[in-house]
């Protein structure tokens, strides 16, 4: 069992550790932008925020509920799995635990999908502003 486990970490860790330099890899991108180009993405980056501070009162309430349904469900899910402990049900914990696995291997995947989607939404901005600059 713990070789297994360690396999997970180490998934994990690889995982996480190739986020990372994603991320390493689009701070050096930025950073080499032009004066010019970097005040516009600052001047975005506010705009951003201005919009992201105005949702966040239902955004506040989004997560409230999220957190009040997470809450029920490990409240059913650990009667259902002291439940299965006493009945000795053990494939259905080994299922519980391959899909736990799973889906945190899937949100690892969705995070660094979502970086390259920001990273290729960022620097089609700074196209399109430095195309806009030069036409001017």
């Amino acid at each position: 069992m713990s070789d297994k486990v360690n396999q997970v970490c180490d998934q994990f860790r690889n995982r996480l550790d190739a986020v990372e330099g994603r991320l390493q890899s689009f701070t050096t991108n930025i950073k080499s932008l032009s004066h010019q180009a970097e005040r516009d993405l600052r001047n975005k980056l506010a705009e951003a925020r201005t919009k992201v501070q105005a949702q966040k009162e239902q955004i506040e309430q989004t997560r409230a509920n999220l957190e009040a349904r997470a809450e029920q469900k490990i409240t059913e899910t650990k009667e259902a799995i002291s439940e299965w402990k006493a009945k000795r049900e053990i494939r259905k914990l080994n299922s519980r635990a391959d899909r736990a696995e799973t889906y945190a291997a899937d949100a690892i995947e969705f995070a660094a999908a979502s970086i390259d989607e920001a990273e290729e939404a960022v620097l089609e901005a700074v196209v399109a502003r430095i195309d806009a600059d030069t036409a001017t």
